[in-house]
């Protein structure tokens, strides 16, 4: 340790000096003496401490499991920037945040506004600047190729056709300069709202995928949510500056994927990023773009106590009840959903009921709700075959509309259960799934 340290401050002073002389050559030698050093020290290395030797040299790539480009400009009317920074961050447990880089390109051409942007960034969140959780980068204008009498293909202005083929470059130096960050990289808008524990989502969905890709869209919209392979952004970088003044950038990121031999592109559902803005980077215009497959459940997401999920009804593909199962990140579904079927969450160790949500149905299938049902506490956990239950059950409420809230279980049960559970009064003819179980715990 006393090493590494001492390592730490002799090239944080090394690296001060080149860069104030602006010394090239100083700076590749430099590089080379960083690559040595690194290779020795790097198995020691935590994550966290990765990071900060990134964040100190930016010589050498912490490789993480996700990098998330941001570029942004600014809006004259209304800026969205801080609100998606603070939804990554939110939507992020502490153990995902070590294996996310999130990268904002400000690319005003105004370097007093990115200076101030920048400032306000460093403000909000000095904390994940410190922990190697946020990169804020620039480029200057004299860096594009023309933007200038540019050919005018779909009949657009010439102020149109300059937004759009600045963006394309704009995306290219970001993707570019997120190479070797990261196993993946995450291309975001940066007025977009994030649904919570996206990357353990994308974690799961990349795990279980067996078949090649080279994009994946976690949002049916634009640019927003493609997640792309490490090694593949030197090519797209080099693509969007290829045709960058030929059409927009979402028509190219649809040829890139089918340029690499994959025909459709591949849609995770429901989407983990929702559209928020309604200015446009193109400042005069106004756009209301939603995406109708995001889920989100407002507000916290309740406690995690340690459960296990059963249920009599038949379950289709591999949506089993441990999917939504608390912490789960996905989805329950069955079908022959029939008057007298449960879903039982049993609990580990007994606990004090706060406070209840349980919602069914999605965005696309917003038919395959609960009809009619309610919601039981029970206490004496008792073994049943393969599975568990509950001796005894007391009746908490109703499901009205496909859901089930209730904060005030002090007044219908003030002892210790072991087990939630869902039983169904109705036969239906839709499937079911269930979506999200939020459960809070009284302390003390």
């Amino acid at each position: 340790n006393k090493r590494r340290e001492c390592g730490y401050s002799i090239f944080k002073s090394i690296k001060l000096a080149c860069i104030r002389t602006r010394n090239i050559l100083d700076i590749l030698i430099l590089n080379i003496f960083h690559i040595r050093f690194f290779f020795k020290v790097l198995s020691d290395l935590s994550l966290l401490e990765k990071k900060k030797l990134y964040n100190l040299f930016l010589f050498l790539p912490f490789v993480g499991y996700l990098s998330i480009g941001i570029s942004s400009i600014h809006r004259k009317n209304k800026y969205y920037l801080m609100r998606t920074i603070e939804s990554i961050f939110s939507q992020s447990s502490p153990e995902e945040l070590k294996e996310i880089v999130l990268v904002v390109y400000l690319s005003n051409n105004d370097s007093t506004l990115n200076n101030q942007t920048a400032k306000e960034i460093k403000d909000g969140f000095s904390s994940h600047i410190d922990e190697g959780n946020l990169l804020v980068i620039c480029s200057s204008l004299a860096s594009y190729p023309s933007l200038q009498g540019l050919q005018r293909n779909f009949w657009d202005k010439d102020e149109s056709v300059q937004h759009r083929s600045k963006q394309n470059v704009d995306y290219a130096f970001l993707v570019n300069f997120c190479a070797s960050l990261s196993r993946y990289y995450l291309m975001l808008e940066d007025d977009v709202v994030c649904a919570n524990g996206f990357l353990s989502i994308i974690q799961q969905f990349i795990r279980e995928r067996g078949e090649p890709w080279t994009t994946v869209a976690f949002s049916t919209l634009g640019y927003i949510g493609k997640l792309y392979h490490n090694e593949d952004l030197p090519k797209l970088a080099r693509f969007l500056l290829l045709f960058y003044d030929v059409m927009p950038c979402d028509w190219l990121l649809e040829l890139f994927h089918q340029s690499k031999a994959q025909k459709e592109i591949i849609t995770f559902r429901p989407s983990l990023f929702q559209h928020i803005g309604r200015i446009s980077s193109f400042h005069t215009m106004e756009t209301i773009f939603k995406d109708p497959e995001f889920q989100e459940d407002f507000g916290d997401f309740g406690d995690f106590p340690a459960v296990a999920c059963y249920t009599d009804i038949p379950v289709f593909d591999d949506y089993v009840p441990e999917e939504v199962c608390p912490p789960g990140k996905g989805v329950f579904w069955g079908r022959n959903v029939t008057s007298g079927s449960s879903f039982t969450i049993v609990f580990e160790t007994p606990i004090i009921l706060q406070k209840l949500q349980i919602y069914t149905g999605s965005a696309e299938y917003k038919r395959d709700i609960l009809y009619s049902g309610y919601v039981e506490l029970g206490t004496v956990k008792i073994k049943e075959n393969d599975s568990a239950t509950c001796r005894i059950f007391r009746k908490a409420g109703d499901f009205h509309n496909g859901k089930f809230e209730l904060d005030n279980f002090g007044q219908v049960m003030e002892e210790q259960i072991h087990c939630l559970r869902i039983q169904v009064t109705v036969t239906q003819k839709e499937w079911l799934i269930i979506r999200k179980i939020n459960i809070w715990v009284k302390r003390g």
